[in-house]
């Protein structure tokens, strides 16, 4: 059985070390990596593979590396979901939403239109509140990882 360690280096440290040594600089490849793991907390699920396609484009940010930061910190949109929809409910004074499924599910099933405005603007919430706090998590996100690239690159290179 592989430990987590091991896992962790093989599936993310590896691929990480692999793109530093084609020449991609650790204030680039740290730009792609913010940028992919804020975006992997968007809260709209489903679509984040996408936007990191388009803003890679768009800022010419490294695919790879924009996709490997998006598909590791994934699992954060799960668990910030529901801070994201509460702080967009707060920026804009909107009325509290359950998030119990079983009361989202019936009020679908049986007012849809309901369903659609009162969800549909928590989203729309939710997406505000996630881009008050997506820039500035970029920007602190970008220089931490490209001082501990440029390390590990040097640390790598005194290796070799």
């Amino acid at each position: 059985m592989t430990s987590l360690k091991t896992l962790i280096h093989e599936k993310m440290l590896q691929p990480v070390l692999g793109l530093l040594k084609q020449g991609l600089t650790p204030e680039a490849l740290a730009n792609s990596l913010a940028c992919g793991a804020v975006i992997a907390v968007f809260p709209v699920f489903g679509i984040t593979t996408g936007i990191c396609v388009l803003v890679a484009a768009a800022l010419r940010l490294n695919q790879v590396a924009i996709q490997i930061a998006n598909y590791c910190a994934y699992p954060l949109q799960f668990l910030l979901f529901i801070p994201f929809l509460k702080m967009g409910e707060w920026m804009f004074g909107l009325p509290s939403l359950s998030v119990n499924p079983m009361d989202i599910f019936a009020l679908a099933r049986d007012h849809f239109s309901l369903f659609l405005e009162q969800y549909g603007l928590a989203i729309l919430a939710a997406c505000a509140a996630w881009l008050v706090l997506a820039i500035p998590a970029a920007f602190v996100l970008r220089k931490l990882l490209s001082v501990i690239l440029r390390n590990t690159l040097t640390r790598t290179s005194s290796h070799e």
